[in-house]
């Protein structure tokens, strides 16, 4: 299934490595890297897929060509720290066909390094193990409107709040200090030339991978930049195994606690899956209950206001819980006060039946008293 991975990584002097190798190596390509004089050779290199140099309208055409443009990095890049490049490497949802993983790779590069200034050299890895991917090298130079390579850093005034410049003072007077040619003086600072180390743009740039993905995938296959923490999930995430660990398989201690977590992940799903099957369950018979709430009160003579939604309405109730209540009360009261009167009405018949009875006795007594004896 489709999973979302995006790391940012940096190319540096200051660990000993050359952005020539680095460009040989995803290549797949044989580049001299001229600084040293030797020759990084990945021709051979198994997996990839696909490369591609991508570059913005003010670029010289020659740095289409890899080695030309690495190494005119390299070489502006003269202090022993400088940052030489910085790599982007995201896995390739396998669902999508070849041209499509391509096209997504293009559009997510172009609109979001390219268009900024940067030179894009990537390439996408399928060695047919399941885990397709694109290293995406990016350039941390500007290149100037004529194409030659721009400072990293620039000087700038320093301003307050609303936006206006900030005078130097001068510590005796107390007033803006005075330059050559009478020119008032500035407090200045030296700033990045562009904003590509800004924090910002690692959130930015993984929000971006993932909505491009979810372009091209199904609705069930939807992927999510965000950590499970963020989401409000409760699964664990994996860790980072590593070619070294890939290799090894199930000997790897990261391997193993990789697949474990992935078990207990699989557990959690399926008690998830259970417990949403039984909240529909209760959102059912809690339905259920209200519609023979509803009829009950429809059946005593009520006039609930429409109860198809599962509740009466409380904005403008026809029939609230209290008057129902009430009604019941006053209807109860009528039924008490008329098996009051039945019985009243029982007990007078009773007594009236009961006072003429002796009276039909004694007649009948007397019609059946006998004759004198003749």
């Amino acid at each position: 299934m489709a999973i979302f991975h995006l790391t940012l990584k940096t190319v540096s002097r200051s660990k000993g490595q050359s952005v020539v190798a680095a460009a040989a190596y995803r290549a797949g390509e044989r580049l001299k890297d001229q600084e040293t004089g030797e020759v990084k050779d990945f021709a051979r290199k198994h997996g990839v897929a696909y490369r591609e140099i991508q570059l913005p309208p003010n670029a010289p055409q020659r740095y289409q060509d890899r080695a030309t443009l690495w190494n005119a990095v390299q070489a502006q890049e003269t202090r022993r720290n400088a940052q030489l490049a910085r790599e982007v490497e995201v896995a390739l949802p396998q669902e999508l066909a070849r041209a499509t993983q391509i096209r997504l790779v293009q559009d997510y590069v172009d609109r979001n390094f390219v268009q900024a200034g940067m030179c894009a050299d990537w390439a996408l890895h399928d060695k047919g193990d399941g885990n397709p991917h694109a290293h995406i090298l990016l350039t941390t130079r500007s290149l100037k409107v004529n194409g030659d390579w721009a400072p990293k850093q620039k000087s700038t005034y320093l301003r307050d709040p609303s936006g206006a410049k900030i005078p130097q003072i001068e510590a005796k007077t107390g007033q803006q200090k005075i330059g050559a040619r009478g020119r008032k003086m500035w407090q200045r600072t030296t700033v990045a030339y562009n904003d590509w180390n800004e924090r910002d743009n690692a959130e930015k740039w993984r929000a971006d991978w993932a909505a491009s993905c979810n372009r091209y995938l199904t609705a069930d296959q939807q992927i999510d930049h965000r950590s499970y923490d963020r989401q409000g999930s409760e699964q664990m995430p994996t860790i980072h195994e590593g070619h070294t660990a890939q290799q090894m398989g199930d000997r790897s201690e990261r391997v193993q606690l990789n697949q474990q977590i992935k078990a207990a992940n699989h557990q959690l799903a399926e008690l998830q899956a259970k417990l949403k099957q039984i909240q529909r369950m209760i959102a059912q018979l809690v339905q259920r209950l209200q519609e023979a709430i509803n009829e009950r009160v429809r059946r005593i003579g009520l006039n609930p206001t429409d109860a198809t939604a599962g509740a009466i309405k409380s904005a403008e109730p026809t029939v609230t819980e209290s008057n129902t209540d009430a009604q019941i009360q006053q209807r109860q009261a009528e039924q008490r006060e008329s098996a009051i009167k039945r019985q009243n009405r029982d007990h007078e018949r009773g007594r009236s039946n009961y006072a003429a009875k002796p009276r039909i006795e004694r007649s009948n007594q007397s019609d059946q008293r006998p004759g004198p004896s003749r």
